[in-house]
């Protein structure tokens, strides 16, 4: 797709992070009257056709007799994007050229795609280009401490733990594991800039997201008139009064000291003392 190619319209793929205010931004996004991001937010068709570990996306685990098991037809689709990877274009494509063309802007926000190679992200991009869309890359970050906390709240809570002492165990043993998948700012940071060049995407703060000059910003890096969002609205909130102590945040802090001097060293006019205050204080 040269310059003067016509453009069909925009692609937002949204590469993380995870609990970093993706599920607010496709919430927003999809409220508009000029986007159109089909069925799902979390599409999960790159990371489950190049990522072993997310292998279990490619599997289809039914039993007739087992009612819940039974696949929806949005999980059959996603199984027919990672078996034909060209569909999952075309799909997309459609999405733009349906009523009349009216949307400007599609997008998978798949907060796993963090951990996508600098390939992978390249022949997405090529893909979507053959078929005259232009890739808008959208990597949303937040305190790397508190990211870690909220993702753990999280699952707590799905699993009905939201006790203090519940909470904490929980961190410890993420702690004694290895950084997560989804963990990594600075690999995914390196294979965004091989991809499409750091200065192609929009690299935002969670901690700043919810302003308007922020969020107006994005707007304009997508191609969007600016439209004012619900601000006070929420999505998968997992804040607890639970206090996390000194000795387990220390810990946390060794294990994400990476992702800390990473953002540093990229962004150093980021006032990162103000927006990660607790990464600021424990990834030292």
């Amino acid at each position: 797709m040269t310059e003067s190619s016509p453009v069909l319209g925009h692609f937002l793929l949204g590469v993380g992070a995870q609990k970093a205010g993706t599920s607010w931004l496709h919430q927003q996004l999809q409220a508009r009257g000029d986007t159109d991001f089909g069925v799902l937010k979390e599409y999960h068709v790159h990371d489950a056709r190049t990522l072993p570990a997310l292998a279990r996306f490619r599997r289809i685990e039914m039993s007739l007799s087992r009612p819940r098991s039974w696949i929806q037809p949005r999980s059959w689709m996603r199984q027919l994007f990672i078996r034909q990877p060209g569909l999952y274009y075309d799909y997309f494509a459609w999405l733009l050229r349906r009523n009349g063309g009216k949307a400007r802007l599609t997008g998978d926000i798949t907060p796993s795609y963090a951990a996508l190679s600098a390939d992978t992200l390249q022949s997405i991009q090529a893909s979507f280009q053959q078929r005259g869309i232009a890739v808008k890359p959208v990597f949303l970050m937040r305190d790397p401490i508190e990211r870690l906390i909220s993702s753990q709240r999280m699952k707590q809570r799905k699993l009905g733990q939201r006790d203090a002492a519940s909470e904490i165990a929980a961190l410890r043993r993420r702690v004694r594991k290895a950084p997560g998948l989804r963990s990594g700012y600075g690999r995914t940071l390196h294979n965004l800039n091989e991809s499409f060049g750091l200065e192609h995407c929009y690299l935002g703060l969670y901690e700043t997201l919810f302003q308007r000059e922020s969020y107006a910003e994005l707007c304009g890096f997508l191609n969007l008139p600016y439209a004012e969002p619900a601000w006070h609205q929420r999505v998968n909130v997992s804040a607890t009064g639970n206090v996390i102590p000194d000795d387990l945040l220390a810990a946390m802090g060794s294990l994400l000291a990476d992702d800390l001097r990473a953002v540093e060293q990229l962004f150093p006019y980021v006032d990162l003392e103000r927006h990660w205050p607790t990464a600021s204080r424990w990834c030292r």
